[in-house]
């Protein structure tokens, strides 16, 4: 492949990786997750320019382009968990700004280098730069991008824990597209570890030697916006739609202990903590939902189930987990496994899908999931008289 011809293909996908960040933005109004993601697919874009300009020979013509302000690796950790963090709350996490300060002074240092007299300039980069700079820059940038991944990761699966405690039909918001997006920084991260140590340990490498991450940048700039733009706002609904049940969505920190009783009693109500019948009292409720019919309802949350319970969302979520080792979702989803399980075993049984519906699922995906985990068999198969294993047992 020539050098014309790496530019090209590095050209199409800045330029694919700069409309979708167009169109991210064009759709701002579907969800405040847009323009963070826009920013961080336009940074992915702009930093395949060196090597697009590089490939097409423009540093050679023009050396005065040295230090050109396309580096922006120190904003995509930030950026990437500032958008989950929007996703999975609704709201710009506190202090925000504070993250982006290593990407201004990066910034800096880029507009400060290239507006070098083209000596000092040249001097600059064949001595402390190349020696220095970039080295420890290498460093920097892929501890940002380990340190924020894992930050986005850690409150991605918190957010799924409370979706988990709080709704009972969830399946659209398990968000395997964002899964996959933090998936595509891991992997771009560590093609990246690889290439450094290489650098740094055994050879120098060029642009050639550089084009796997480069060219893993390109495909995470198309793969981000394209799946953002495709399901972001699915997933700002859910969260909305979670937040209505129950006003604190997705915390950093845990919920805050419940009163402590006064001084005098504190004995006994540890001794009555220690021996409360946890699965008892889960048992119970069981019994209680099926009787009345209220895992039935497809918007059923664990706030309102508190509330025909008449305990706190606390009390029902401890209970659940002690006395049963289930969250929310796994507890109602069982009894509408259980309830559809007896209804799909009687002869001539109603098309499956009406069953998911009548037993309280939102959707056939949310059905069949559930149906797997829990019944250990198809809804298919149990019609046709092919009992599971896990059909058999008795309710708990």
């Amino acid at each position: 492949m020539t050098f014309g011809a790496y530019s090209l293909a590095l050209g199409i996908a800045a330029a694919n990786g700069v409309l979708l960040s167009l169109l991210l933005l064009h759709s701002s109004g579907r969800h405040r997750g847009s323009p963070w993601l826009a920013a961080l697919t336009a940074g992915l874009a702009l930093r395949l320019l060196p090597y697009i300009l590089g490939f097409a020979g423009a540093y050679d013509l023009h050396p005065a382009l040295t230090f050109a302000p396309f580096d922006t690796t120190l904003a995509w950790g930030p950026l990437l968990w500032v958008y989950v963090v929007v996703l999975s709350t609704g709201a710009l996490p506190e202090r925000w700004r504070w993250h982006v300060v290593p990407f201004l002074v990066q910034l800096l240092y880029q507009c400060v280098a290239f507006a070098l007299p083209p000596a000092m300039k040249w001097d600059w980069y064949g001595g402390a730069h190349l020696q220095v700079i970039e080295p420890v820059g290498a460093v920097l940038v892929l501890a940002s991008l380990g340190l924020y991944g894992f930050a986005a990761w850690r409150q991605y699966e918190r957010w799924q824990a409370w979706l988990d405690a709080n709704l009972s039909n969830r399946e659209e918001s398990r968000l395997g597209w964002l899964r996959l997006i933090l998936a595509g920084f891991g992997v771009t991260g560590g093609i990246g570890v690889l290439l450094m140590v290489v650098h740094l340990a055994i050879t120098p490498l060029d642009y050639f030697a550089r084009m796997p991450v480069v060219a893993a940048l390109a495909l995470l700039a198309y793969l981000i916006a394209l799946l953002g733009y495709r399901f972001g706002g699915q997933a700002i609904a859910m969260t909305a739609v979670a937040a209505a049940s129950a006003p604190a969505a997705v915390a950093d920190a845990p919920e805050p202990p419940e009163a402590a009783p006064a001084a005098p009693d504190l004995a006994a109500g540890t001794a009555r903590a220690a021996t409360k019948d946890y699965a008892g009292e889960a048992a119970a409720w069981r019994t209680r939902v099926r009787t009345a019919g209220w895992h039935r309802d497809p918007a059923l949350t664990a706030t309102r189930l508190a509330e025909l319970l008449q305990v706190s969302t606390r009390s029902l979520s401890r209970t659940l987990n002690e006395g049963l080792g289930e969250s929310f979702n796994d507890f109602i989803n069982r009894i509408r496994v259980e309830e559809a399980v007896a209804i799909l075993a009687r002869p001539g049984a109603p098309d499956v899908l009406r069953v998911a519906f009548d037993v309280g699922f939102a959707s056939k995906a949310s059905f069949n999931r559930a149906f797997r985990r829990h019944a250990g068999a198809t809804p298919t198969a149990i019609r046709d008289g092919q009992p599971s294993p896990a059909s058999q047992l008795p309710p708990t």
